[in-house]
């Protein structure tokens, strides 16, 4: 049972759309305001442990994985934009900046197909050979979902640390862009990746 939680750990918190963001926006914000988009992605993949490890890869199998990328591509494509375009001056002369919130994290991560690299291998293959079925799956789609809220919360703790570090307000403006420029070479993978050859393959 241990090495569920070390793929998971290895997987969760590796760097992905949900990490980069939270990265950029622990830059922007107190670590503390963004809870509720962390508490919003632990709460989006504790819903697919439950979902898939009860009904089985028919519910998110074959051709829902195409159409889920496909969304998730264009909603990490959107916020990378918006974390091309947002304003530095509004951090620097401390006037509230939008913070991420519950919804976002929710829907972010409900529409990631890096979260099925955890989830797929741990419900099919993991959970049946450590004996978990039953109510047991429900305890561990939500432990599993609470240990994901510490990737996001860990990237938005670093980039609290960077942007300290940050002088001058035309470097934040820069690492802005690289933050986006990720996003967007993120979205441009998963839809190579899960949208482009599901289709062509």
């Amino acid at each position: 049972m241990l090495g569920i939680f070390l793929f998971c750990i290895g997987v969760m918190y590796t760097p992905g759309p949900v990490n980069i963001l939270s990265l950029n926006c622990g830059m922007q914000r107190s670590p503390s305001a963004h809870v509720p988009f962390c508490l919003g992605v632990g709460t989006a993949l504790a819903f697919w442990f439950t979902l898939v490890g009860y009904a089985g890869t028919a519910v998110v199998g074959g051709s829902m994985l195409p159409v889920i990328a496909g969304l998730g591509t264009c909603f990490i494509l959107y916020l990378g934009w918006k974390v091309v375009s947002s304003d530095v001056d509004l951090v620097r002369s401390g006037k509230p900046v939008a913070a991420m919130d519950f919804k976002d994290g929710l829907f972010m991560q409900l529409l990631n197909p890096k979260a099925f690299m955890v989830v797929l291998p741990v419900t099919t293959i993991q959970f049946p050979a450590a004996g978990i079925g039953g109510a047991a799956v429900a305890g561990w789609s939500l432990a599993l979902g609470a240990l994901s809220v510490g990737a996001p919360l860990s990237y938005a703790a670093i980039g609290a640390l960077v942007s300290r570090r940050i002088q001058n307000a035309r470097y934040f403006k820069y690492l802005n862009y690289v933050m986006g420029a990720m996003l967007f070479l993120v979205a441009a993978d998963m839809a190579y990746e899960h949208v482009y050859l599901a289709f062509v393959g």
